[in-house]
């Protein structure tokens, strides 16, 4: 039963983005060859199609434990104060979450550390800025 009540939730989460969210928060434009609700859109679908698909049919079994829920929790928080840093600055906030969300998950190699902390988002910045044309803040 709580597998079909995850999948309504998801799905209802997909809708209110496709038909709510992504409409009011994207800006409309009528030029380029991607437009900005696009990518977002089809996110939108694909989680909405995946919840109704785990509501019709679940499958497993849930056992709520307090210390992976905490565990998410945590992520969650270090996602909004990452998410509300990138609307100040986003070449500042970036490479900062990088190294709290590869810290917080383990990661102690320094090549892999460098590459999510610098190269990641220097990527990200160059695909958006640079060749979609899309200002990041």
């Amino acid at each position: 039963m709580h597998n079909r009540i995850s999948g309504i939730f998801v799905a209802l989460f997909g809708i209110a983005l496709l038909f709510f969210v992504i409409p009011y928060q994207t800006e409309a434009v009528d030029y380029g060859w991607l437009k900005p609700a696009t990518l977002p859109s089809i996110a939108a679908v694909i989680i909405t199609l995946s919840g109704i698909l785990h509501a019709v049919c679940p499958r497993g079994r849930i056992e709520f434990r307090l210390s992976s829920a905490l565990r998410a929790l945590l992520f969650f928080c270090i996602g909004i104060l990452g998410l509300c840093m990138m609307t100040i600055n986003y070449m500042m906030a970036a490479p900062i979450l990088m190294l709290v969300l590869m810290w917080v998950i383990g990661e102690r190699r320094w090549k892999w550390l460098f590459t999510g902390i610098a190269l990641l988002p220097a990527c990200i910045w160059f695909c958006i800025d640079f060749l979609l044309k899309r200002p990041l803040p």
